[in-house]
């Protein structure tokens, strides 16, 4: 065997060991998507070309260390060739006739497609027989060469069936890709075939190339490898930014629904407890002026705590999250918050920043800490609040704390504000840590990938 025919031997059990390798990983990373749900069959295909391949090249640099004895070697490849054919009828026939099962409908026109092959064959060869490099024709002719044509054309139609029009046209040459090598690996098998003494095989076979045939299959292996990987790819990163965008949504559904189930349980009913008030007060003024005035005082103070809790919701509510670096942006909202409280705030930055946190990721970290901010100015009963943000070279921490009362209990279901801070957290990827203790204070330690 010659360097380039080994080479070739080699790169081809490279590319589709790599391929079948990577239809693992995306069918498990992918789940959602329809076309992945199918690669298994692909993953079969392209992990027993892979042994046939390696196997050729050590029976061809080693004699005698063969890993599959002949038959057993066309057997592997035509299981592979038959897996091919799955995936391509599953992508091309799952819509044609619904009322028809799948698999029926799969192995039918397979047994069609075979049927004129065994007649031949029964008719040429005794079919104990036959030698090996004949049933290894034969499977190239009746499993490969339709198995890749009806891939080629399946995944054209899955991708104008299952993809958005934008989508489809940004991974147009993934797609042309795929569906060309899978083209080509079915038309490879009609002319790239072992010779033998039957029609077509007797005058289109490999011997007519000027390179070893390893090579052309190693290129199509690629082929497939290279725009399978680049679709799918793209099309679970569109999948997950949508998910993530819903994920905000409702996020900020959950923010806006607490905060207008506060207003309501909390605000209205004093303002409302202020009107009652006011009312009785006007009765009786006439007769008790100096009731009166007790209770005016008392709806005076009322008041004023709903203004200050006012204060603190319209904190809560604005919509300008600052847009500057991490650091200003959290002096900003403690200033804020200084502002609006009268609690004292500091703020301490160690290490080293790195400059690439993205926008998105510091807006769920200003909002983390606004919420932050929020609870202990209105359950906490604190005087101070202290800051810690910590820069390491691949993860950032952040802790806030304060010296109120504690936290009676750390479960997600009683209240709005930590559920929303934990979903924040996921959504950066990070991990949170509460310690609260009665009488001292709460502390919440943030860990977020800076990536």
């Amino acid at each position: 065997m010659t360097l380039s025919a080994a080479m070739g031997l080699f790169l081809q059990g490279l590319a589709f060991f790599v391929l079948s390798l990577t239809v693992a990983f995306l069918q498990y990373r992918s789940q959602r998507i329809l076309l992945a749900q199918r690669l298994p069959w692909l993953g079969v295909f392209a992990l027993c070309e892979a042994t046939v391949a390696w196997n050729d090249l050590l029976a061809a640099t080693l004699p005698g260390r063969m890993l599959l004895p002949p038959f057993l070697r066309v057997a592997v490849l035509a299981a592979g060739y038959a897996m091919l054919l799955a995936f391509g009828g599953q992508t091309l026939l799952s819509k044609y006739a619904p009322s028809v099962h799948p698999q029926k409908l799969l192995v039918g026109a397979q047994l069609l497609w075979l049927l004129p092959y065994g007649v031949t064959l029964v008719a040429w060869f005794p079919a104990v027989n036959a030698p090996a490099t004949t049933w290894e024709v034969v499977a190239r002719y009746a499993l490969a060469f339709p198995g890749g044509m009806l891939t080629g054309l399946g995944l054209r139609r899955q991708s104008y069936e299952t993809l958005e029009p934008e989508w489809r046209q940004r991974i147009r040459p993934s797609l042309r890709l795929i569906e060309a090598t899978a083209l080509a690996f079915g038309l490879a098998n009609l002319v790239l075939v072992p010779p033998a003494t039957f029609f077509p095989a007797r005058w289109l076979n490999q011997t007519w190339l000027p390179f070893p045939p390893a090579l052309a299959w190693a290129l199509i292996g690629l082929g497939l490898l290279l725009g399978l990987v680049r679709s799918l790819t793209y099309i679970q990163k569109e999948i997950e930014r949508w998910i993530e965008s819903v994920e905000q949504l409702q996020a900020l559904s959950m923010d806006r629904e607490r905060i207008s189930r506060e207003l309501h349980d909390g605000i209205i009913q004093s303002i409302y407890a202020a009107g009652l008030m006011l009312e009785s007060i006007q009765h009786t003024i006439p007769h008790n002026p100096q009731q009166a005035q007790a209770q005016l005082a008392r709806v005076m103070e009322s008041l004023n705590q709903t203004i200050q809790e006012l204060r603190r919701y319209i904190f809560d509510l604005r919509s300008d999250l600052p847009d500057e670096t991490l650091e200003a942006g959290i002096r900003r909202l403690l200033r804020d918050f200084h502002i609006n409280t009268l609690l004292n705030t500091s703020i301490d930055i160690t290490g080293e920043s790195p400059g690439r946190i993205s926008l998105e990721r510091r807006r769920h970290i200003f909002q983390i800490v606004r919420e932050s901010l929020t609870n202990t100015a209105r359950h906490a009963q604190a005087r101070s609040v202290v800051v810690h943000l910590h820069y390491e070279p691949e993860l950032l921490n952040l802790t806030l704390a304060d010296d109120g009362v504690g936290m009676e209990t750390l479960q997600v279901s009683k209240g709005y504000g930590l559920r929303n801070i934990r979903e924040r957290v996921r959504l950066l990827d990070g991990t949170l840590h509460i310690e609260s203790v009665p009488e001292i204070g709460t502390t919440l330690h943030l860990t977020v990938p800076l990536t």
